[in-house]
């Protein structure tokens, strides 16, 4: 992000970790998707990329928070790939969604989202329970008890024109500024509502099962304490206080998917490697390379 004609301005994601995986000799995609676009959004520019650039190829995907779910919905609902996907390692993915987004619907009034979308999802995960590609069986333990509760929800609250979580929001909404109440529709984007830990639980899990021709690994990060003035200090507290251990985003509870492989000492930023100031924060040294090159040699051990 920044302006091209002052590089030194710019904020780089990514930070040495393309070039550093370059040099084991894999072939690195980058890809630029809509940053704050639906889940449906943000797969789909990342499916017409791949499908230019891997035609042919094997794909081992490394997501970074919401890019895992991207990740997630390309494989199990995206079915003309001319790419063939191996894994997925999701780093701080928030698959059960984060609290921080569920203050700010209660709290601010973004964030919901339509029954619409919420019956497409259903669509897509009976077609994809009925494909040969992606079958029910994959689904087990936590996760078909997690389905299986949260399509009993949907099914009593069928009725409804809006989701339960509107209710929530609305007392809210109303002791907020007139003002701030028309400039909400402004603020809100389809990332708020698809982050929520409603719609991961309810919605978007039970209607996006894992293909078992895919390996799933998972990392999760946390630090012992992020002071409140600093900018993810907040959003730690709150999460702290939901799910307990965090990196100021995602709780490692929620960053469980498939295979959890390890806890790294990181907040959420660190793990993409791009520069931002810590003021008054003192927190232990990272080496996000690092971290990619291991997650790269041990895909490497496994076989990939």
């Amino acid at each position: 992000m920044g302006p091209d004609a002052v590089p030194h301005l710019q904020i780089h994601y990514w930070n040495g970790i393309q070039k550093a995986l370059t040099k084991l000799g894999a072939k690195v995609v980058v890809a630029k998707v809509p940053r704050t676009g639906s889940i449906k959004e943000r797969a789909e520019d990342l499916h017409k990329i791949l499908s230019t650039t891997m035609q042919g190829m094997s794909i081992n995907f490394v997501a970074h928070s919401m890019g895992g779910l991207d990740c997630r919905y390309l494989i199990s609902h995206i079915h003309d790939k001319n790419y063939d996907v191996q894994s997925l390692t999701t780093l701080s993915t928030p698959h059960r969604g984060s609290p921080v987004m569920d203050w700010f619907r209660d709290n601010v009034g973004v964030g919901l989202f339509p029954k619409s979308e919420e019956e497409a999802m259903r669509k897509l995960g009976e077609a994809a329970m009925m494909s040969g590609a992606v079958v029910q069986e994959a689904l087990s333990g936590a996760v078909v008890q997690e389905a299986s509760e949260a399509l009993h929800s949907m099914m009593v609250n069928a009725t409804e024109p809006a989701h339960p979580s509107a209710k929530r929001a609305a007392p809210y909404a109303r002791v907020i500024t007139p003002l701030l109440d028309r400039l909400i529709p402004y603020l809100d984007t389809p990332a708020y509502a698809n982050l929520t830990t409603t719609y991961c639980r309810e919605v978007f899990n039970p209607n996006t099962p894992d293909d078992p021709r895919v390996s799933y690994y998972s990392y999760g990060a946390s630090v012992p304490q992020i002071p409140l003035w600093a900018p993810l200090g907040f959003p730690w507290e709150v999460i702290k206080a939901k799910e307990g251990e965090n990196d100021g985003l995602v709780s490692t509870m929620s960053a469980r998917w498939g295979q959890y492989v390890d806890t790294v000492e990181a907040d959420h930023w660190d793990l993409n490697n791009r520069w931002r100031l810590k003021i008054g924060y003192n927190q232990k040294p990272f080496d996000a390379v690092e971290l990619y090159m291991n997650v790269a040699t041990r895909l490497y051990k496994e076989g990939f």
